[in-house]
């Protein structure tokens, strides 16, 4: 049976709404944590009294309020903040967050506030002196909550302003997680490990493959300008930077500790230099894990939990970056092969079909294509087509299966547009039936999210770099 939403009420400033959206994002990312925003424009009736939802509101479970200096200077708003305060349990019933310029921790800010509603109590006071008080009966009851306003507004204010608040840009960028995950968490759901445990295993054999090259290991160090290890590790250093969206640069030190240990080692230590390039190319392929937003990935592996027909709905990227994603879904770890003529990046477990593709059996043809990438061999006429499928199924099966997520694969086809075969239900039923465990990936054209911390073009930009280098020293 499935579980009602939780209900959240917002109390925020229009006119500041109007100038960031915060809201109109909220909204979206709530339904994916089935968290039900309550907000005025959704909730309320034609001809319902506004002061029936405030109060409403302001008795509500859960309360984001969006602080701004448009907020703290609003009839409504303060009302609102008034009456939650006066309901009790304003500390665990509220969410706060700030998107302007405001600061909270200035104590003149907070006297001008209060100031503010002082003056605006004299004045309506004024306007009501000499005039009979049983014809201006709500005037009278608006004044007096202009005086509640300013007694309770500084002790309001400086509650508010010893409340730890995550900056709008933060916020933005973990998608809201530090208020929406107190409300509701995201479901990490898998049959394996969560997504935390997979990214600790990464660390750990990422710290193994630094220790197989002490040569590359000290030029990373001295790359990255280190005077000391940190006390995480080298390996805990490097994943910390590109969380903190220094993946380029990261990336850059590693080609550069690359370059100055081949040139180091010289040409006559063959075995090293063959070493150096498999560490530095497999110390890549964990780092460019991390790059994918913790908050984006818990909502994507949701949804794929909640898929059946094994199709999945990616935003607009790169095709490599397609093999990064799905390798953080599938946990495995992602390999990138470079194309020797035009030097494009390529996934090296996906098969994607050219624009305007066109095959009298497209499913044979898929299924061929397949087979190279999975078998690393041609599928000759001479091979019994039938007993080639079955172990091509058998394999992709069993790799997928690996519980060392070193030997782990996941092989995908990515539907490229509206045009391509791979769109046709028959074509994918055919295939599914013969590899029952492939994946099919459909991108979004034109939609577009921020699934990494670093721009998708800046990834693999960075990425594509890297191999150029590793290309130009690869042993022949």
């Amino acid at each position: 049976m499935a579980k009602n939403p939780v209900k959240v009420f917002v109390s925020y400033s229009w006119e500041q709404e109007k100038q960031t959206g915060v809201v109109d994002e909220l909204e979206r990312l709530c339904r994916q944590r089935d968290i039900q925003l309550i907000r005025d424009k959704n909730a309320m009736q034609h001809g319902e009294l506004i002061r029936d939802f405030m109060d409403r509101l302001s008795g509500g479970e859960h309360i984001i309020t969006i602080f701004s200096d448009a907020y703290f200077r609003s009839t409504w708003c303060m009302y609102e903040l008034l009456t939650m305060w006066q309901k009790g349990s304003f500390h665990s019933r509220t969410h706060p967050m700030v998107v302007d310029a405001i600061d909270l921790q200035n104590d003149q800010y907070r006297l001008e506030i209060t100031d503010f509603w002082i003056k605006e109590h004299e004045t309506a006071a004024s306007n009501l002196q000499g005039r009979d008080q049983t014809t201006v009966i709500k005037e009278l009851e608006r004044v007096k909550h202009y005086r509640d306003y300013y007694q309770n507004i500084n002790e309001l204010l400086n509650f508010a302003a010893g409340r730890l608040t995550t900056p709008l840009g933060q916020l933005k960028q973990q998608n809201y997680a530090p208020i929406l995950d107190k409300i509701s968490p995201l479901q990490d759901i898998c049959d394996g490990f969560s997504d935390d445990e997979f990214l600790q295993e990464i660390k750990t054999i990422l710290s193994q493959d630094l220790d197989r090259s002490e040569t590359l290991r000290d030029y990373i160090v001295k790359s990255c300008e280190l005077n000391v290890i940190p006390s995480g590790g080298l390996h805990g250093y490097m994943i910390e930077q590109c969380l903190q969206g220094e993946f380029v640069q990261i990336v850059q030190n590693l080609q550069s500790a690359f370059v100055d240990s081949c040139s180091s080692l010289g040409n006559a230590k063959i075995t090293e230099i063959r070493n150096l390039y498999q560490v530095a190319e497999s110390i890549l392929s964990k780092l460019v894990l991390f790059n994918v937003k913790n908050e984006w990935m818990a909502q994507y592996r949701q949804a794929c939990a909640q898929q059946d027909g094994g199709e999945y709905m990616l935003p607009d990227m790169s095709f490599a970056s397609v093999e990064v994603v799905v390798s953080r879904e599938a946990q495995t770890i992602p390999s990138l092969q470079y194309s020797h003529h035009d030097f494009n990046l390529q996934a090296a477990k996906g098969v994607t079909l050219e624009s305007g593709f066109r095959s009298n059996n497209v499913v044979r043809d898929i299924i061929r294509r397949l087979y190279v990438r999975v078998m690393n061999q041609e599928l000759s006429d001479q091979l019994n087509e039938e007993r080639a499928i079955d172990t091509l199924k058998r394999t992709i099966a069993q790799r997928k299966k690996q519980k060392n997520v070193k030997l782990r694969k996941n092989y995908f086809l990515l539907v490229p547009n509206a045009d391509s075969p791979l769109t046709d239900v028959t074509v994918q039923k055919e295939i599914k039936i013969l590899l029952p465990d492939l994946s099919f990936v459909r991108i979004k054209s034109g939609h577009h999210e921020e699934t990494f911390i670093v721009e998708d073009a800046d990834l693999m930009v960075a990425i594509s770099e890297f191999y150029k280098t590793l290309e130009e020293y690869k042993l022949q």
